[in-house]
C-alpha cells in the first residue's frame, strides 16, 4: 500500500490537530508498570486526536481500512498493514467508521527493545530495520493473508501472557518479541519470492478478505465469493492462492479459530454458542478442528487461558 507525504491539499482541520496533541498518560502508566503491552481491539477509538507515548507503537490492522497518520507520513490502513510508530512521535489511526475496525495495538518501552539486541548483533541487524530510523517516525509493511495470521496468532499469545502473569511470564513475552521480529525477517523473503498480481488484483484480494472476515460467522461457500465478485471459481482460487500464499478454505478455518480463541478467552458463552458465533455450524467438526490446530480442546483452552484482571491499554 502506498504511504503519502501530508501536503498543503490535506484537510486543514487535520493538520490543525497537530497543535492540539496530548501525551497518552495511560499508556505511559501501563509501560511503567511492565514494559511490553499487548491488546486486541474491536471498538471505537480510546484518542480521537493525535497523541504520542514514551513507547514504540506496533499497530497491526486485521480488518478495516482508512489511514494512519505517523508525524509526516499518511498511511494506508487495511487488512493486513503493519506500522512501527517511535516513541514520542505524533500519531493517530483514522480509520472508515462506516466498516469493522479491528486492530492489534503493541507498545515496547525503547530500553526494552533495546534490551533484546543489546548483547547479539544478529538480533540487532534484524529488529532495528524493522524500527524507525532517525529521519522517519514510523515504518510501514503490507503483509500477506498468511503472514497477517501468523503474525496474528504470536500477538494473541502475547496479549494472553500478559493478561495472566503466570510463572516466568518475563521470559516467556521475551521470547514471543523475538519470534515477532524474527517473523517479519522472513516475511521478508517471503515477498521477495512471491510474484504477487498486479495493484488491481490486490486491492481485489483485500476486497475479499474484508467480505470474508466481515460474514465469517455465516455459511461461506465458493459460489457464494465468485457471485459476490463475479470471478470464476478457478480464477478466484488462483488469485487467492498467488496474493496471500494461502487456500480460502486455509484462511477461512484459521480465521475462524482465531474468533473461537477470542470469544474462550474473552466470554463465558457456551461452546456450542462459540462455535456458532465464530462461523462454525457443526459443534463436533468445531471440536475436532480445534484440538487439530491447538492441541487441547475448547473447554480445556478456555479454562488454561482464561485471563486475569489486568491495566489495559487506550482502545486506539
Amino acid at each position: 500500500m502506498d504511504t503519502k507525504v501530508i501536503t498543503s491539499g490535506y484537510k486543514q482541520q487535520d493538520r490543525s490537530k497537530l497543535s492540539q496533541f496530548v501525551v497518552d498518560e495511560l499508556t505511559n502508566a501501563t509501560l511503567s508498570e511492565f514494559p511490553v503491552h499487548c491488546s486486541y481491539r474491536t471498538t471505537s477509538l480510546y484518542q480521537p486526536t493525535f497523541h504520542s507515548h514514551s513507547g514504540f507503537e506496533l499497530y497491526l490492522c486485521v480488518q478495516g481500512d482508512g489511514h494512519f497518520i505517523a508525524g509526516e507520513r499518511i498511511h494506508d490502513l487495511g487488512v493486513g498493514t503493519f506500522t512501527v510508530v517511535k516513541p514520542m512521535a505524533l500519531h493517530l489511526s483514522r480509520p472508515d467508521r462506516n466498516v469493522p475496525f479491528h486492530r492489534y495495538v503493541l507498545a515496547v518501552q525503547r530500553s526494552y527493545i533495546e534490551g533484546l539486541y543489546s548483547d547479539d548483533s544478529a538480533s540487532r541487524f534484524t529488529i532495528k530495520q524493522w524500527l524507525p530510523g532517525l529521519d522517519s517516525d514510523s515504518t510501514h509493511t503490507q503483509l500477506n493473508a498468511r503472514q497477517l495470521l501468523s503474525l496474528q496468532e504470536t500477538l494473541a499469545q502475547l496479549e494472553g501472557e500478559i493478561q495472566r502473569k503466570q510463572a516466568c511470564y518475563p521470559m516467556i513475552v521475551k521470547s514471543l518479541l523475538l519470534q515477532l521480529f524474527a517473523q517479519l525477517e522472513r516475511y521478508k523473503s517471503d515477498t521477495s519470492e512471491d510474484q504477487g498480481g498486479t495493484h488491481e488484483q490486490k486491492r481485489l484480494i483485500e476486497n475479499i478478505l474484508s467480505y470474508m472476515m466481515e460474514h465469517h460467522h455465516e455459511p461461506l461457500n465458493t459460489e457464494r465469493l465468485c457471485n459476490q465478485f463475479h470471478l470464476s471459481r478457478s480464477y478466484l482460487f488462483r488469485l487467492f492462492k498467488q496474493n496471500t500464499g494461502v487456500s480460502i478454505n486455509e484462511f477461512m478455518v484459521t480465521y475462524r479459530m482465531n474468533k473461537a480463541k477470542e470469544l474462550l478467552q474473552g466470554t463465558e458463552l457456551p461452546i456450542t454458542e462459540v462455535a456458532a458465533t465464530a462461523g462454525f455450524q457443526d459443534i463436533s467438526h468445531f471440536c475436532h478442528t480445534f484440538k487439530r490446530l491447538s492441541g487441547m480442546t475448547p473447554s480445556r483452552y478456555r479454562i488454561t487461558h482464561k485471563p486475569m484482571t489486568s491495566s489495559v491499554l487506550p482502545l486506539y
